[in-house]
C-alpha cells in the first residue's frame, strides 16, 4: 500500500499546473499579501476598543482552503485524490482524505443526503479499521479509526432525530439503511481482539474500551432505528384505514314499551255477593 502511494506521489512530478490557473493564483495571493500589509500599518476599524483584528479568526480557515484548492488544482488531481481515498490513519494523505469528507459533507444539500453522507463515512471506518489491523498498525492509528467511528454513529443519532421530525418517512428509510449495516460493524469490532494479538495487554485494554463505547453507541442507534420504524409502521397502517369503510352504530330511536303497566293486570278481587 505504501509503496503504491510513493509510486502515485513520484508520478505528481511530471504534472504541471495550467500557466494561466498559476498567474490568476499569484495575482490573487498577492493581492491577499499586500492587503495584509496595509492592514498592519494602518490601525484596525474593527473594535477598536479591544484592539481586534477579524482577519486572524479566518486566517487558518483561510490558509486550509487555500492549500485544499492548490493541491486539488495543480497536482492532477486523479492520482491524488485517489491515493487520499485508499489511505488510512498513519498515512500522510490521510489528513487530505478527511477533509475532502468535511467538506462533501458541508456542501452536502438537504438532512437525508448528509445521512446517507454519515452512513458512507461510518463504514469507510470500519474498513480502514479492517485494515490496520491486518496491517498490524499502531495502537494509536487504530484508537484514532475507532473514534472517529463512534462520532459516526453520534451524528447519525443527531441527524435522524432532525430528519424524523422533518420527514418521517425519510427517516425510517434511513432507519433500514443503518440496520443493515450495523451487524457487520458490530461484528468488526467484537472480533477485533482476536486480530491484535501483536498488541502489549495494556494497549489492548485501552483499545478494548473505545471498542466497547463504539458498540454503546451502534447499540443506542439500533434502539432508534426500531422507534422510529415502529413509529412510522403505525403511522402508516393509521393512514390506510378508509375513514368511509369504518361502520359506525347509528343511533335509534328509543321505543316506549307497550306492555301495560303493573297495577292494570293485578286480577281484580271481586266483592262476595250475599244470595
Amino acid at each position: 500500500m505504501e509503496k503504491t502511494i510513493l509510486r502515485q506521489i513520484k508520478n505528481l512530478k511530471r504534472i504541471r499546473p495550467n500557466t494561466s490557473w498559476l498567474e490568476s493564483q499569484r495575482s490573487f495571493l498577492l493581492s491577499e499579501i499586500s492587503r495584509e500589509e496595509n492592514m498592519k500599518k494602518e490601525p484596525s476599524l474593527i473594535l477598536p476598543l479591544f484592539n481586534f483584528n477579524i482577519l486572524k479568526i479566518f486566517k487558518p480557515a483561510f490558509a486550509l482552503a487555500l492549500v485544499i484548492v492548490i493541491l486539488i488544482s495543480s497536482f492532477a488531481t486523479v492520482g491524488v485524490i485517489s491515493a487520499a481515498q485508499n489511505s488510512v490513519a498513519g498515512n500522510f494523505l490521510y489528513p487530505l482524505k478527511t477533509a475532502f469528507e468535511k467538506t462533501q459533507f458541508t456542501f452536502t444539500p438537504g438532512e437525508f443526503n448528509k445521512t446517507k453522507l454519515s452512513i458512507k463515512f461510518a463504514t469507510q471506518r470500519i474498513d480502514e479499521f479492517n485494515q490496520l489491523m491486518g496491517e498490524s498498525s499502531t495502537k494509536q492509528d487504530i484508537e484514532k479509526t475507532v473514534k472517529s467511528f463512534t462520532s459516526e454513529m453520534v451524528i447519525l443519532q443527531t441527524s435522524m432525530d432532525s430528519l424524523k421530525g422533518k420527514n418521517a418517512d425519510k427517516a425510517a428509510e434511513i432507519a433500514k439503511l443503518i440496520q443493515a449495516q450495523t451487524p457487520l460493524y458490530e461484528e468488526t469490532l467484537i472480533r477485533s481482539n482476536e486480530k491484535l494479538g501483536y498488541m502489549l495487554p495494556s494497549e489492548k485494554e485501552e483499545l478494548k474500551k473505545e471498542t466497547d463505547n463504539a458498540l454503546a453507541e451502534i447499540t443506542k442507534t439500533n434502539e432508534q432505528t426500531k422507534q422510529i420504524i415502529s413509529e412510522s409502521s403505525k403511522t402508516t397502517e393509521q393512514e390506510e384505514i378508509n375513514p368511509e369503510d369504518m361502520i359506525v352504530p347509528q343511533e335509534t330511536d328509543s321505543i316506549e314499551s307497550k306492555s301495560a303497566e303493573f297495577e292494570s293486570i293485578q286480577p281484580k278481587v271481586e266483592p262476595d255477593v250475599q244470595p
